[in-house]
């Protein structure tokens, strides 16, 4: 019997301990493939992201790259802020010039579409008297009424409230390319960087292919971009917008900047101190462009209308003080 039950025992144990190293194993496997999957998965996005040699896109920026830094003589660092103030001065600023010209057209027609809403509600109102109209009624036809007119407003006088906003888009896909392109020279695709990158780096940041070690770039980042966010929330005014003000979503639009602001340091952390140092120019720049905008005598001989809501740079200080 005491025979009988130590096997049993045994038995048991063996069991158990099988079961354990097959659980073990299926654990560890489960492992790899994760391990195995992730690492695919980083690769898979790298590639994606990679910008071809023989990319018209690539070569033309390679080129413009290059073309500042011999022209100039300067070493790459300073080649690539050189760079920057060039293509945002030649390819955003005019841009822009035509979006606040837009934005200024728009607020000094606010008044006369106002007039226009209200003569719409006169006649809706008799509308809805003489048909006899349920409330559901009316205000399924008064809200297909406002929309009709508002679309027939932004044509002929060709304005639209999106009309900046897509303008102001436009630089996104440089800063996507011209980022990928050092990212190329960084040698972060073909594990073969650019020889003067390994040197021509700034005064604590000496070689761009690396991230920046003391982590001054992108620290400085974000606080140049919630610089801009917090410059912009001061020297604009709540914008007199051609519909009514949607107070819930502009709050969730200023957390969301605020979040990117953040985000942009961990995320610059992690990028060869090239990408970082571009990054940090384009926002620097911005701000300059901001406060250049926000300067009624610089608005007036950009040829941009004075209109109620424009940016003014006095608001920056009073808002500081």
């Amino acid at each position: 019997m005491l025979t009988m039950t130590n096997t049993m025992i045994c038995h048991f144990c063996h069991i158990s301990r099988s079961r354990v190293l097959t659980k073990c194993q299926v654990v560890g496997a489960k492992s790899r493939i994760f391990s195995r999957t992730n690492s695919t998965f980083l690769q898979t996005i790298d590639q994606s992201l990679q910008l071809s040699t023989t990319n018209p896109l690539y070569q033309g920026t390679a080129s413009l790259l290059d073309s500042v830094h011999s022209a100039t003589g300067l070493p790459w660092w300073m080649s690539i802020v050189a760079t920057t103030f060039c293509v945002r001065s030649l390819l955003h600023v005019p841009l822009m010039i035509v979006a606040h010209r837009g934005q200024a057209k728009l607020v000094n027609l606010k008044p006369q579409l106002d007039e226009e809403f209200k003569e719409l509600s006169h006649k809706l109102k008799q509308a809805k008297w003489v048909y006899k109209m349920s409330d559901k009624q009316f205000l399924t036809a008064a809200a297909a009424s406002r929309a009709k007119l508002l679309r027939q407003f932004y044509m002929k006088h060709n304005v639209h409230p999106l009309k900046g906003v897509v303008v102001s888009l436009t630089q996104l896909p440089v800063w996507i390319l011209i980022s990928l392109t050092l990212r190329e020279f960084a040698g972060r695709f073909t594990n073969t960087p650019r020889e003067d990158f390994l040197t021509e780096g700034g005064p604590w940041f000496t070689n761009l292919t690396l991230a920046d070690p003391t982590l001054v770039l992108p620290v400085s980042l974000g606080l140049v971009t919630l610089l801009n966010i917090k410059m912009g929330k001061a020297m604009n005014p709540a914008m007199t917008s051609l519909a009514q003000r949607d107070i819930r979503m502009e709050k969730k639009v200023a957390v969301t900047m605020y979040l990117l602001s953040i985000a942009m340091v961990p995320l610059a952390a992690i990028q060869p101190s090239c990408i970082s140092l571009y990054w940090l120019t384009s926002a620097v720049f911005s701000s300059v462009q901001n406060l250049g905008f926000a300067v009624p005598s610089v608005r007036r001989f950009l040829g941009i209308p004075q209109h109620a809501a424009e940016p003014d740079i006095h608001r920056l200080f009073k808002a500081r003080s």
